[in-house]
């Protein structure tokens, strides 16, 4: 096999479905200078910006042109960042100072900083009540925080080292990841009350999360196997392979495909046949450390983050689909 074909299989996964490929063609990769980790990817679709938080900031990207618009400062220990457009407010976890900082999304300046559980990792804002929790990850609970009034509502005793969670906005409800004790916590948004436990195994180490909204799935990245959760009864119904140091997990409704980026350097495509059919369609190469990732539903386009503890070589990879999936049975008459 020649040079230029190994190549092209680096940068192009194919995913054979029944009668259809679809391809992933990675389309660039942007730099983002600096040293130290990285961590959650977040796409700001009314501004079409990427949010990657990096060591002690967070990085602002022009998604259309590819390019670094500025960045977040002082966000020591930085793991997550979201865009809340309804309020026209930003919002990053800083985990060294056990703060949740609130930005200003047009010249990216800290205007507030709010105390939470130890550790905050991940950010989530709930449409339910209209709140951003940050997931403590090394305090086992999470903060609970008005998005207008900024005032702290509540917080939620979870247990265990916190990771992704998911709004399941049909029923009010949020689900979160308990890394080391590998069960999902499910909490009544309104009531800020944990209501069940759901246990994982055959999975374990939850990490990242997805929700299918339509199907009332949870996709629980976990070590080496994506956790496909029915909301419903609470049980795992089906546990796909995956590759190893996954950290996140990504959901394209629209397509039926759920991707899970993993440090070993692959993503994981799981197609959604039906809401009990699961089947692993393909992997993308990405590269070393790859093991956090970001979907932007409108371009279908995967941001995956990528890099080397210690080396200043953090950058996010980009990949664009070549065709669109259809159902394993075939396209819709």
């Amino acid at each position: 096999m020649n040079g230029q074909w190994i190549s092209a299989l680096l940068c192009v996964a194919s995913v054979t479905l029944s009668g259809d490929t679809v391809s992933y063609k990675k389309d660039k990769e942007i730099p983002l200078p600096g040293s130290g980790g990285f961590d959650y990817l977040s796409v700001d679709a009314t501004g079409h910006r990427l949010l990657v938080a990096h060591s002690g900031a967070v990085d602002v990207l022009d998604i259309d042109k590819g390019e670094v618009l500025g960045k977040v400062e002082g966000v020591d220990g930085a793991h997550g960042a979201i865009i809340v457009a309804d309020v026209d407010k930003g919002f990053a976890t800083s985990g060294k100072k056990n703060m949740l900082l609130v930005f200003d999304t047009k010249t990216l300046k800290v205007t507030k900083e709010i105390p939470t559980g130890a550790n905050p990792d991940a950010v989530l804002y709930v449409a339910t009540t209209k709140e951003v929790w940050t997931m403590n990850h090394s305090g086992g609970t999470i903060t609970c925080v008005d998005a207008s009034s900024l005032e702290v509502k509540a917080t939620i005793e979870v247990g265990g080292k916190l990771e992704f969670a998911q709004e399941y906005a049909a029923k009010g409800m949020v689900f979160v990841n308990a890394e080391d004790k590998s069960f999902v916590g499910a909490i009544d948004a309104k009531t800020h009350k944990l209501t069940a436990s759901y246990p994982l195994a055959p999975a374990a180490e939850p990490t990242g999360m997805a929700c299918d909204q339509k199907n009332g799935l949870l996709f629980c990245g976990c070590d080496k196997k994506l956790a496909v959760v029915d909301i419903a009864s609470g049980k795992v119904i089906a546990t796909p392979d995956i590759g190893g140091g996954c950290d996140a997990v990504a959901f394209d409704a629209e397509l039926g495909l759920v991707f899970a980026s993993c440090g070993d350097g692959t993503t994981t495509i799981v197609r959604v046949v039906d809401a009990k059919t699961f089947e692993v369609a393909g992997k993308i190469d990405t590269a070393p450390g790859a093991r956090t990732c970001t979907l932007d539903a409108k371009t279908h386009k995967l941001y995956v983050g990528a890099g080397t503890r210690g080396k200043d070589d953090v950058r996010v990879l980009v990949f664009s689909p070549e065709a669109k999936a259809v159902p394993a049975s075939g396209p819709k008459k």
